[in-house]
C-alpha cells in the first residue's frame, strides 16, 4: 500500500476537482489542499511542505505558480494538466526529465491515470514524454 502524501492542488474550485480531491482523499487517503488563486499559492507553499504539487494550466495563474514553486525548490513533485505545449518545457522532455520531477496529463484523462501518477510518481515516466519535442 502506498503512503499517504499531502497534495496541494491547483484549480479553481469547480466539481470535477472536488470530486478528484475527495476521491483522493477518502479513497486513498491523501491530504489534498485546493487552492484558486496565486495568493493562496504563495501562503500555504511558503509555510507547508507538500509531497505533490498538482496545477492545472487551464487557470490564469497556473504558470506563474509554477514558476514560483520552481523558484523555491525546482525538485518539487508536480503534476502539471495541460493541452496546450507552450506549457511544456522549453528546452524539451529531456531537460525536463534531468532537471524537473514533474509528470503532465493531457485532459481530458481518466482518473485512474491521476492516481496512478500520484500513487507511482517516482515509479511513473511522463506520459507525454517527448509529445512536444520539435513543435
Amino acid at each position: 500500500m502506498n503512503k499517504s502524501k499531502k497534495i496541494l492542488y491547483i484549480d479553481n474550485d469547480d466539481f470535477q476537482t472536488e470530486m478528484r480531491a475527495q476521491l483522493l482523499s477518502d479513497v486513498h487517503n491523501h491530504e489534498v489542499v485546493i487552492v484558486e488563486s496565486f495568493e493562496e499559492v504563495e501562503i500555504l507553499y511558503a509555510k507547508n511542505k507538500f509531497d505533490l504539487v498538482i496545477i492545472d494550466f487551464s487557470r490564469d495563474f497556473g504558470l506563474k505558480s509554477l514558476q514560483y514553486i520552481d523558484s523555491i525548490d525546482p525538485f518539487q513533485h508536480m503534476i502539471t494538466i495541460s493541452e496546450n505545449e507552450e506549457y511544456s518545457e522549453q528546452q524539451g522532455c529531456d531537460y525536463c526529465i534531468a532537471h524537473h520531477r514533474r509528470r503532465r496529463l493531457i485532459p481530458p484523462f481518466p482518473f485512474p491515470e491521476l492516481v496512478r501518477l500520484v500513487s507511482n510518481f517516482d515509479l511513473s515516466v511522463c506520459p507525454v514524454k517527448h509529445k512536444f519535442d520539435n513543435l
